[in-house]
Formats: structure tokens, sequence, C-alpha cells
């Protein structure tokens, strides 16, 4: 994988300790997993916007911010 670009996250102690067990159990890096994260959320995103606006509220899919 050729990794163009870096973010930084900031997580509550309880959340990078979920993330460090489920790491752990699945023998996965906390990278790879944040990367998994990342792509089924814009995976998601991406399938919701056939939906209605009414209906992607109620599937928990974020409005696209518009660019100003």
């Amino acid at each position: 994988m050729n990794a163009k670009h870096r973010i930084t996250v900031n997580l509550e102690d309880r959340e990078y300790q979920a993330l460090q067990r489920i790491a752990a159990g699945s023998d996965r890096s906390l990278a790879w997993l944040g990367r998994r994260a990342i792509c089924d959320f814009i995976r998601q995103n991406d399938e919701a916007e056939a939906q209605p606006l009414a209906e992607r509220a109620e599937v928990g899919v974020a409005p696209r911010l518009s660019a100003q």
C-alpha cells in the first residue's frame, strides 16, 4: 500500500484500550483498524448518498459539509 496522507486522531482512554484489545485479538495493527474503520465509513456514506436525507439521518450517515 502506498499511503500518501497521514492523520492524527485523539481518543479517550477507554477507546484506545478497546482498540488495543481488538488489535491484539485479531493480530492487526492499530493503523490497520483505523484504515478499515475509515474505509467502512466512506463506503457506508457513499451508499447512503442515493437515499433521501431523512433516511440518511435514520442510519446515522453524516451529511457532507459544504465547501466554503
